[in-house]
Order: structure tokens, then sequence, then C-alpha cells
């Protein structure tokens, strides 16, 4: 029983309160009137409202008012049943109707006893209890309920509860009245009663009772509650703080929601929180409805009347704090402390390397010294035109201007002593940062430069830019800031343009924070963007990778979209974890860990509403068709999606007879994709939205069928051109009837002459043709012999002229020989001239019998013997069996002798061998020798001709004659021909035969 001493552990929790910003929505911006009765969430995600004058389903973008239902009655009140099992039921005044909400359309249902909120018990009144509102009041007259799952309270008597579960009764005896009733919650079947007066707080489950006498915030006499069993949520109200119950019933705990101090200046009564969006939703009676989003995001200012809140210089002071250079300490929930700094420059702070603050005061420097709690300063006298002072690495910078330029001086130790480094510019330095140990990057007011230290070498790396700010964010990335052309990488000198949001607020872009999970947090003149880094890292190797940021605005918790940016970081992530930006209202705190981007749930996106024309919107399922005679089309894409619209990312596109690419849709008070100007015919509408940070997308489709008019249908066009060719064909057909009989004659005359001319012309192409390849014959047999004895002629003339000159007898004698064997070879070669003529004209290139080709290769041998002899090279022939062939002989005889004549040409003091090898399927002649070689170049060139597919015939004249013939003559007996170098050198040859 006695279980309250650790359910009331926690109640206390000293949780920091929520900013938020307020939204009123009544009967001027959306809703049929000015009342908000009851609030619950559906399953799919949608808000629904309950008023005097329908019902109201809310997406976070627009109100749609159901009140077309068959009822004279609109007066709607709370809503009962399950959320969760898509069952939402109200009924409207006098229990007249019933309303059920199912698959996220209301419609009119039947009504029974056992859905009625109040019955009469003879000569007593029954009333369900739902909730209890703020203003609710229980009269003494009336007996309450309270219907559970499977079981039943009922305040039917003074001092005492029954309770009921099927026929068990158990009566429950606590002082208790029916004014209590505004002081009681369920929570997971428990029911917890709170008595005010006595600070104590009941416990009754299942007809048990436990009692805690603990003073908490339920049984705080200024404590309202504020119950819904529908939602299954309890608020509790003590001194305009707003808690939401958390935990079960052994572990209740209040969640701190917000401190709203006009929560007594209107008649709420309906509240709801939605945790996804952390939304706080108030209903009034004649108000409308009041939407509070919590926010994480804390302004600090001062609240002094005409306060100057605009802040450029700052400087974090402790781990959770920052210091301006008025003196001003602010934390996140304001002022902390105030330092006598007074009156400085606002746009110059910075820490020198022992702590001392130092702040610009014209052309002076006044520090503040650490040492001393930063109330003992000094004041510095610098230079005239003294401009900025900066710190960078192990390097500080001051600069000058007057009317030549800025002078930009760098100090290693103290900016007060004489600069180890000068460099003047003509435009304004704004920042220097320290990129190596001897090289500076400047961001000017027209661009960015590069300095190397210790000389005078400035270097532009970009133009005509306004530079900002040069940033090192905490992975060693470097980004460039600047007025109105965006922000840069600045990687291996080269910068690197990031793409801007959709609304171009980036262009003037100020300072960029990195928190803990990869996500850069980046101020603006409008607005604070938080964008994953890796997108960004992803687009500067690939620009057509897409970029989302998500804008942050007045909506979640600023003051203003403006941000303050200066050359010197006004940006900084504090020791506990919080970032601060410096804003043109206060300066903006927030923990990055705490603030939510939101985006749709892939299962919650919805496209079933559709407004043609003027009418209005009406559902359909999977399949829109539409009539011939429509003008445009909405088609409604519904996503419960309750924070800011800017940060939905929907494309939509058309596909099918007519395809469109994909369109950003607008986020605005609709949600929708407009179809018009489509021929008839069947479409898919392809929609897809950012559902992640990272880029994933959930795509949705459906498709739509345009009516085409009668005169648009197939049917009517095959028709159509089946009528009208039947009418052409009548048409030519008389005429060609009346052309044919008149042209007969004439056409029997034309066509006998005809064929007399076309017999005259063909016997005249045979005769052209015969002539032409006798004439091509003829030619090729002459070039082709006269190749072929020009080496043995050409030989035996050298000869016969050292024969003349020499006197040596046995010389002589050999010469003679060498004349004799070479004749006889001629002479026998003579002898075949006959089988030349055949070369080119021969159709049939086998023979009717088997024949040696070592036969062929050995009267090759003798040929060419003495020849080769003369050049000091040695004819050998390897082949150890008899190898068998049926392709033409004189073709392969020609082709041996050709290959054999370039060899003992090109071959000096050599070796030349033959060779031939077999396999079942094959035959292959190998020629070998060692003499100067054919190049690679020449190889390729060869073996290009050889394979080209057109058997051309070659031309003979000039360089390379027996090599064309041969390619051309093993083409013609289907063989294959390869040439590669011999190693040390010389060139092989070979020539496979196909045996089938």
């Amino acid at each position: 029983m006695r279980v309250w001493a650790f359910i009331f552990a926690c109640i206390y929790l000293n949780i920091s309160g929520q900013h938020y910003t307020s939204t009123w929505h009544n009967i001027d911006n959306g809703l049929p009137q000015s009342s908000a009765k009851a609030i619950v969430k559906d399953k799919y995600g949608f808000i629904w409202i309950s008023t005097e004058n329908g019902l109201v389903r809310y997406d976070g973008s627009s109100f749609i008012t159901f009140e077309n239902f068959r009822v004279n009655n609109l007066h709607f009140g709370e809503f009962i049943g399950d959320p969760l099992l898509d069952s939402i039921t109200v009924l409207n005044n006098f229990q007249e109707n019933k309303i059920i909400i199912k698959n996220r359309f209301p419609r009119l249902a039947s009504l029974t006893s056992g859905d009625k909120m109040t019955f009469s018990n003879g000569t007593d009144i029954l009333y369900r209890i739902a909730n209890n509102i703020i203003t609710s009041d229980f009269h003494s007259d009336i007996q309450y309920f309270i219907q559970l799952k499977n079981s039943v309270y009922h305040f039917t008597e003074k001092n005492a509860i029954i309770y009921k579960e099927g026929k068990k009764e158990i009566k429950i005896a606590l002082p208790f009245t029916n004014k209590d009733l505004n002081y009681i919650f369920v929570l997971n079947e428990h029911l917890f009663i709170n008595d005010l007066k006595k600070r104590k707080t009941y416990s009754i489950y299942k007809g048990h009772l436990s009692v805690s006498d603990k003073p908490t915030l339920f049984n705080h006499p200024d404590t309202k509650i504020y119950w819904q069993q529908i939602t299954n949520q309890t608020f509790i109200i003590n001194h305009d703080n707003i808690y939401l119950l958390e935990g079960n019933e052994k572990d209740l705990r209040l969640k701190f929601l917000v401190n709203f101090e006009e929560i007594g200046n209107h008649s709420y009564c309906s509240m709801f929180y939605d945790k996804n969006f952390n939304k706080l939703y108030l209903g009034t009676l004649n108000n409308g409805l009041n939407v509070l989003q919590l926010s994480n995001f804390y302004v600090s200012k001062k609240e002094a009347d005409f306060s100057n809140n605009v802040y450029f210089a700052s400087l974090p002071f402790s781990q959770s704090t920052i210091i301006a250079e008025d003196g001003t300490e602010f934390g996140r929930n304001g002022i902390v402390n105030k330092h006598l700094f007074g009156s400085n420059d606002n746009y110059l702070m910075m820490y020198d390397n022992s702590g001392n603050i130092l702040i610009r005061k014209r052309n002076s420097i006044i520090r503040f010294y650490k040492n001393s709690g930063y109330k003992k300063k000094d004041s510095i006298f610098v230079k005239k035109g003294l401009e900025t002072f900066m710190k960078s690495g192990n390097l500080y910078g001051t600069t000058f201007t007057d009317l030549s330029g800025t002078q930009l001086y760098l100090h290693k130790k103290d900016m007060f002593a004489q600069p180890d480094f000068t460099y003047t510019f003509k435009s304004f330095v704004n920042v220097f940062f320290q990129y190596s140990d001897n090289e500076i990057l400047t961001g000017n007011s027209d661009g960015l430069y590069s300095v190397m230290l210790g000389s005078n070498t400035i270097t532009p790396l970009i133009k005509n830019i306004h530079v900002k700010s040069i940033i090192k964010t905490k992975d060693n990335l470097i980004w460039i800031t600047t007025n109105k052309n965006g922000f840069y990488l600045f990687r291996n000198h080269k910068l690197i343009k990031m793409p801007n949001d959709c609304n171009n607020y980036l262009q003037s872009a100020h300072y960029i924070l990195e928190d803990q999970k990869g996500y850069y947090w980046i101020s603006s003149n409008n607005g604070m963007f938080k964008v994953p880094k890796k997108q960004l890292l992803h687009y500067a190797e690939d620009k057509k990778t897409p970029v989302f940021y998500y804008r942050f605005t007045k909506k979640d918790g600023f003051l203003t979209n403006e941000f303050n940016g200066s050359s010197e970081p006004n940006a900084y992530a504090l020791e506990n974890g919080d970032f601060v930006f410096p804003s043109m209202d206060g300066f903006v705190f927030f923990n990055p860990e705490s603030v939510h981007s939101y985006y749709p749930e892939r299962s919650k996106i919805y496209i079933e509403r559709v407004k043609v024309g003027n009418a209005e919107p009406q559902y359909f399922h999977q399949l829109l068709e539409l009539k011939n005679d429509y003008k445009t089309a909405d088609v409604f894409i519904d996503i419960p999606y309750f924070s800011n619209l800017e940060n939905l990312y929907i494309e939509a596109k058309i596909s099918g007879k007519e395809n469109t690419e994909w369109e950003k849709i607008a986020a605005g008070k609709e949600l929708k994709y407009t179809i018009s100007n489509l021929s008839p015919g069947e479409y898919t509408l392809s929609v897809r939205i950012l559902i992640s940070p990272d880029g994933k997308y959930e795509e949705k489709t459906i498709r739509f069928k345009i009516h085409p008019l009668f005169y648009q249908t197939l049917l009517f066009r095959v028709s159509a051109s089946i009528i009208i060719l039947i009418i052409i064909i009548i048409i030519v057909q008389l005429t060609t009837n009346f052309l044919r009989i008149k042209n007969k004659a004439l056409k029997q005359i034309v066509h006998n002459k005809n064929s007399e001319l076309k017999e005259t012309s063909l016997h005249l192409e045979v005769v052209k043709n015969n002539l032409q390849k006798e004439t091509e014959y003829q030619k090729k047999l002459v070039e082709t012999i006269s190749h072929d004895i020009t080496t043995p002629i050409r030989f035996i003339a050298m000869l016969s002229q050292k024969l003349h000159e020499s006197d040596d007898v046995e010389l002589q004698k050999k010469y003679f020989d060498s004349i004799y064997k070479s004749s006889e070879q001629l002479y026998q070669f003579t002898l075949n001239l006959k089988e030349y003529t055949e070369l080119y004209k021969a159709e049939n290139i086998f023979e009717e019998k088997e024949y040696p080709i070592n036969r062929i290769l050995e009267i090759k041998n003798r040929l060419f013997c003495e020849i080769a002899k003369e050049k000091g090279t040695t004819i050998t022939n390897l082949t150890e069996h008899i190898v068998y062939s049926q392709v033409n002989e004189s073709i392969l005889t020609a082709i041996i002798h050709n290959i054999l004549d370039n060899a003992v040409k090109n071959t000096f003091e050599g070796n030349i061998t033959l060779n031939i090898t077999e396999n079942p399927q094959k035959s292959t002649i190998i020629i070998t020798d060692t003499g100067t070689g054919m190049s690679a170049e020449q190889i390729d060139i060869y073996m290009n001709l050889f394979r080209n597919p057109k058997q051309e015939t070659p031309s003979f004249k000039g360089k390379g004659l027996g090599l064309h013939m041969v390619i051309h003559l093993v083409k013609k007996i289907n063989a294959e021909m390869s040439f590669r170098q011999n190693q040390p050198k010389g060139t092989v040859v070979e020539i496979t035969l196909n045996k089938n």
C-alpha cells in the first residue's frame, strides 16, 4: 500500500523551462468557429478539433472543415474512443448524432446506448466524465462516472466511490465530493484523487485504496488539473507553469513544458501536447485555438527600456556564459553579471595569451586583467588609424587605414611591439588566418589573398567578393563566408562555392559551428541553417549532389531572423555544450543536441484528395479519373507536418503520354500539384518527399486517367481513317480503270521496246565485264610473273658479271655451276607459267587429290639455295614427315615462293628454316629467317591489311608487291597468315591451312 515514497520521488525535477512562440487560429484564419472544445491526434498524425460548427482536421498547414453531415446539429463536444485503434467518436449536443473518425475521414454512424455520455436512471442523472477541463463545474445533484476499459468508477454519493467490474462491486469510503472531480485523473487504470485542503493524494486500483499525505504539485492549493481520457494526457498547471504527467502509476514524473503567463487570460477548455513536434495546443471556448511552439532556443538580452541589444563582439567567459564589450555577462536565461568595462567600441574583443580581455576604443586598446577579475585595466595608444586587431595561430595582427589603403601589421609575440611583417593592401582587411608557419590568408573587402611571410608575395585567390570570416571548424576544414556571395570551402588553395538555400538567404552567411553529430550550424541575415557536413563535402566533389538545408526562424523561438556577423569570431561553442550566436536582438543560446529538425514520417504521406476546377474537394483511391472538359485539377498532398513548411522538400512529375521533369512544390497553406493542359490518356503522378536530413526520399505514385471526347477516341480515329481510305481507294480505282484502257496498247509497245533494250544492255554489260576481268587478269599475271622471276634473273646476272671479272678457274667453275643450277630451276619455273594463269581467275581453290606440301618446299629450296648461298645464308628444311593438302597447289606455290623470296632478299650471313606442323584440323607452314626482319609497325600494317574484311584486288605497284599479292592469295584460299619478330632478329611467317 505504501508506494508513495517512490511514486513522487522525481516529481520536482528542476528542468529548465522552454521558450515558446504563440500562434492563434480562429474564424479569421482557418477555423469555422472560434471554439476548440476538444483536441486529439489520430493514428495517422492529423490533429482533430471539435467545434460548435463542425469537425476540423489540421495537418500543420491547412484546416479542413467537415460539416456536410446529414444532421442539423453541428455543435460537437468531447472526443471518446481509442486513436490507436483508428476509432475516434464524438457526439453533438443533446446526444442526437454520432460521428466516427476512421481512416482520416469522419462519417455519420449509428448511435447506440453505449455511446451516450448522459443517462437517466430513474430520478437520477448519470454523466460520463471523459476529461476535466480547467473551467469545468461538477454539480452535487448529478451522479458522475468514469468508464474504463473493463470497469467503471461511480461517484454516486458523498464520502464514497463505487468500483464496478462485471458483477463485482466494491465501495471505497473516503472524504469525497463532486467538487473534487476537478482534481482527478486516470493513468493506466489507476484513479488518482487529490485533496488540496489536506494535501493528500488518493490512488485507487481495482477498488483498492492507497493514500499519500506527502505534499506535491498534484495536491498544491494553487494547482489546476486538466485530464483527457482519449489522449491519456494529464496536465498540471501551477503559478502559470504547465507540466505534463509522464511515467507510470508507480513512478509519477512531471515534465515541465512552459511558463505561460496568459493561461488565465482566456477560457481555455482543452489541451493537447504533441511530443513529436514539441507543440502545445490550447483550445478556448470563444477565442479559437492557441498553438505554442515550445522552443529550445534561448534568447538572452537586456530587458531594460531603450536597451541596445545589438552586439557584434563577444567572448566566451565561463562554461556557460559569454561576455560583451560593455562587460555584460550573458547566460542562456539572461544577464548573469555586469562587469564595469565602461563605454568601448562594440566591434572588437579578444583574449591575449594571458587571458586578459582586449577591447578597442578608437586608436587605443583597453586591456582588462584576468588576475584582477577583469576589474583593473590599462589603456595603450597604438597608432592613429587603428581599425582592427586580431589573432590567428601564433600571430597577432593589427590593421591601420588611411587614404592610400590598409596596412596589415603581423606580430609574433605582442601586438604592441614592432611588427615582424608589414603588408599594404588597397582594400580593407577584414580578417587574417594563419594557414601555415609561412603563409597567411587575408579576407578583404575585394577578395581573398594568400600572403607568404618574409616576402612581398601577395597572391589573389579570388576577386570581387567581400570576405567576412575565415573559419576553421574542428574537423580542420576551412570555410570562407562572404557578404552577398555565399560561402566557400577552401581546399588545396582553391575555393569551392557551396550551393545556396532555395531562398538565397545564405548569400549573406555569417559564421559556422560544427556539432557533435556532424552538422554545421550557419547563421545568416535571415535565419539559422543546419546542414549535414557530409552533404557539403559530397557537393565539393560532385556538383550534382543535392544539399538540403534546414532553416530555423522566429517561429522556432528567435526574436528576429537577422543574425550578426563580423570579421572576428562571434559565435562560440561553450564548454557546457551550448552554442551562442549574436542576433540583432540579443544572443541566441541553444544546445544542438536538444534542437530537433523535423521531417515527415514515411508512412504518413497521403495523396487522396483532388479539387477539379472550382468544385469542392473529393476523395479518390489510387486511380483518379478526370472528365474531358476539366480545366485544372489540384491534387492535394496531405502530410501531418507541424513545423516550418519551408523545410519541406516536395517534388512531383508526370509520366505517361506526356512527361515532365521533377519540379518543386511550393510550401503554402495547401500542398498541391496542379494538373492542366494534358491531352487525354493514362498518366502516373509521382511525388517524392524528403524524409531525413541524409537526403532520403519517400516516393508516392497515383494513376490518373483523362477521358477523351468522342472524336479523340481511338475507335473514332480508326473509323474515320478507314472511311477516308475507302473513298481514296474508290477514286483511285476509277481513275486507274479509265487510264488502264487508254494506255494498254502504249504499255505493250513500251514493254516490247524495253525488253529489246534490256537484252542488248545485258549483253553489253557481260562483254564489258569480261573485257575488264581479262584486262585485270593480264595485268596481275604480268605483275606476278615479273615479281617472281626478278630475283633469279638478278642473281644470274650478278653471277655472270662476277664470272666475267674473275680469272680464277676454280671460282669461275663455281660461278658456272651456280648459273647452271639457277638457270635449270628458272627453266623449271617457266615451264609452270601456265599455272600462274590460273592464280586469279581460278574459282576452285581445292585440288581433287591430295599432294605433299613438302614437294613445294623442296622445289623452292633448290630454286633459292644458290642465291642464298651467295649471301652466306643457308636454307634448311626441318620438316620431318610428309604433310598433305588439297589447297590449290599453284596458289600455295606462289605464296611460298614470294615469302621465301623475301626471306632470301633480307637475310645476310644467316639462316632460313622451312618447317610444317599439323594437327587433325590444321596444317601450318612456318618460314623463319634471321635477316633484317620486319618492324612492329610493318607487321601491324600487313596484319591490318589481312584482317580487312573487304577482299579488294590490291595494287601491285611500288613497295610491298609480293606481300600484297601473298595476302590476297592467302585470303583467296581461306587460310590464316601471321607475322611476328624472330628473336634475336628476323621474321617468322606462319601460314595455316584448314584441312576441312
